[in-house]
């Protein structure tokens, strides 16, 4: 109820007739405990094995992509500290946020989600932090969006390929082969931004999060990746 509503321990303890901070505690407790059981649900399969489930959608174009990532926000109640307030205010969003990587497979599978950073990291340092790169192997393809040109060189250490949307270079317009690289990205890129959306049906996500949250949103966002993994495929079977 908690995930799915994002009501308050308040309500909680309203509707079963016990106290907040009650409501609380068993929460968290049962929240720790669930992931540990399930934490084989966020899988990290080997290439091999990604390239057997990569819908006909990426084979034309990336056959070798292994991840397609993005980051995505999340608001927060105003942090009590000005320390605090520089570290969540995210300029992007005018707003005090936690920030997530995300990285899916082709086949629309979460297999990897970074612990929460404050709004005001950028999406190279966060990818840079949070170790994903050291799932990256050579060979592999890595889609993105243009907010992560940064992490261009480090994956070109790994022997790894980025591919971004093409950068317009001033008033020129887009060359035709410009135009279809973005057309080819943005065509497989969008599932990522479909596996978030459905990640945030959770309204726990989507409500403010109090600042007395914040320390346990690292948790609570890998768990919601875990249960939308446990869903129906976002890409149908089959689709072009």
């Amino acid at each position: 109820m908690k995930m799915k509503l994002g009501l308050s321990f308040a309500s909680i303890g309203v509707l079963f007739g016990i106290h907040r901070t009650t409501a609380s505690r068993i929460f968290y407790f049962i929240l720790s405990n669930l992931l540990r059981a399930m934490e084989r649900w966020i899988p990290e399969p080997p290439t091999a094995v990604v390239q057997v489930a990569m819908p006909p959608c990426f084979r034309v174009h990336y056959p070798e992509c292994r991840f397609i990532i993005d980051c995505t926000e999340l608001r927060t109640e105003e942090p009590p500290t000005i320390e605090q307030q520089r570290a969540l205010f995210s300029h992007y969003k005018g707003n005090y946020t936690l920030k997530f990587l995300v990285a899916i497979l082709p086949n629309g599978t979460v297999t990897f989600v970074s612990k929460a950073y404050g709004g005001r990291a950028s999406d190279t340092y966060i990818t840079v932090d949070s170790g994903f790169l050291d799932r990256v192997e050579p060979g592999d393809v890595v889609l993105a969006d243009k907010g992560f040109p940064g992490i261009r060189a480090p994956l070109q250490g790994q022997k790894a390929v980025l591919v971004l949307p093409p950068f317009s270079k001033g008033n020129a317009q887009f060359t035709h082969e410009e135009m279809l690289q973005t057309y080819h990205v943005a065509q497989v890129r969008i599932h990522v931004e479909r596996v978030i959306q459905r990640i945030k049906l959770f309204n726990i996500l989507n409500v403010r999060v109090p600042i007395d949250l914040v320390p346990y949103m690292s948790d609570i966002m890998r768990m919601c990746c875990i249960l939308t993994n446990l869903q129906a495929p976002v890409i149908k079977e089959g689709s072009e």
